[in-house]
């Protein structure tokens, strides 16, 4: 079985360096080529993984090369973990601050104050070039290997995250509860003086962004916030057109058919008319704000109620910038602790209804549950798994 965990610390960190690359305060530190360098590596080790996963049993050297890899990938992790936090520290600090010192904020020059600010830079800068150095030294130690990138259809369906999803809740789900009533308290007091709130959930693949946004669906359903609820899959296609004709044909399925965009707005505001919704935008990873601009007007413009709420996943703090309220609508997800991994390994191995697990499996999967580094999705994969083991020794088969 493939390193699932390894997979997604990789994906983790290729999804921050893709959001801060671009970002106002990494230029000003002059970062943008070190994170130019990061994201090439971590591209190009994402794309010959696999490869080197199946190679391992039989080559000493990549059996190494991938135990120094993951390393790496845990220590690039926590770098740009602290980059993302104190950027983001950075621009709430900097709307606290009147013009004339925003003005002198990357100056660094006057008081203590500038000089702790250099002191941090500096520090930051360092621990991202020796993370760049090391990536760049496994990325070419790989090229030395004759390491080949996998081509898409070989890569295990269980952790393919590119696909449509939907509002239905298909398993129980573990951890999740302050999450939810975090953000139905978000949309429960948003401003009814306004046509559209927008909250953002944000986090990296595998955390469980969808599953939460369903879990958010179902309870203000329930509470009858909202007389509405529409879901849109956006993933790397958010064309406005689209998405519109998606809610249209939520809302009346005759109407999946209108090709013209200026009758799919005319029938979204009768869709619409007296009647508060909530639209889930699923999987966003546009971060050209023009179109997410194009997209609020014309929803804007068919909604003639106020209070109305969307609700945006995405891996990437950018998406979240441009499209959010504002950072007080922004729910970062964190990852689970070892027992909420090993309580979803434990259901999907055994079931809600195994009266007791052997004693052994139980002490190795509270062990694996801490490799899953508190990532849901690995976790339900790698119970999954647990389940197979269960089956095969049921049957007096050896493991």
């Amino acid at each position: 079985m493939a390193d699932i965990v390894l997979s997604f610390v990789v994906d983790a960190a290729l999804s921050r360096v893709v959001s801060l690359i671009t970002d106002e305060i990494m230029l000003a530190w002059n970062l943008k080529d070190d994170l130019k360098g990061l994201r090439e590596s971590l591209t190009m080790i994402r794309a010959v993984l696999l490869d080197a996963e199946e190679q391992q049993t039989k080559r000493e050297p990549v059996r190494l090369w991938l135990k120094k890899l993951r390393e790496v990938a845990y220590e690039a992790e926590d770098v740009l973990d602290e980059l993302a936090y104190e950027n983001l520290r950075r621009k709430v600090e900097m709307q606290e601050q009147s013009g004339s010192e925003v003005n002198n904020f990357f100056s660094f020059s006057k008081g203590t104050r500038y000089v702790k600010k250099a002191a941090l830079h500096v520090k930051m800068a360092h621990k991202v070039k020796n993370i760049n150095e090391l990536l760049n030294k496994i990325k070419n130690e790989a090229m030395g290997y004759g390491l080949q990138v996998v081509t898409k259809d070989r890569i295990m369906p269980q952790i393919d995250l590119d696909r449509v999803t939907d509002s239905v809740l298909d398993d129980p789900v573990v951890g999740r509860e302050a999450d939810v009533s975090k953000i139905v308290n978000l949309l429960n007091c948003s401003n009814d003086q306004q046509v559209l709130t927008i909250v953002s959930i944000v986090g990296m693949g595998g955390l469980g962004k969808t599953t939460l946004a369903k879990l958010v669906c179902q309870e203000v359903m329930e509470k009858k916030f909202f007389d509405l609820k529409i879901w849109v899959c956006v993933s790397d296609n958010f064309d406005d057109q689209r998405i519109l004709g998606e809610m249209l044909q939520t809302l009346n399925a005759n109407m999946g058919g209108l090709t013209n965009k200026d009758a799919v707005l005319q029938e979204l505001e009768k869709a619409l008319e007296g009647k508060k919704f909530l639209l889930v935008l699923d999987d966003v990873w546009n971060e050209v704000s023009k179109r997410w601009d194009d997209l609020k007007t014309r929803l804007v413009r068919v909604s003639r109620n106020t209070g109305n709420a969307i609700v945006v996943t995405t891996r990437s703090e950018q998406v979240a910038s441009i499209m959010e309220t504002s950072t007080h609508y922004r729910h970062t997800l964190n990852l689970l602790s070892d027992d909420e991994c090993w309580s979803i390994m434990k259901e999907r191995a055994f079931g809600n209804g195994e009266a007791s697990i052997p004693l052994d499996l139980e002490c190795i999967g509270k062990e694996i549950a801490k490799k899953c580094r508190g990532v849901p999705l690995a976790a339900k994969v790698l119970g999954g798994t647990m389940g197979v083991s269960k089956g095969i020794r049921k049957h007096g088969c050896q493991l």
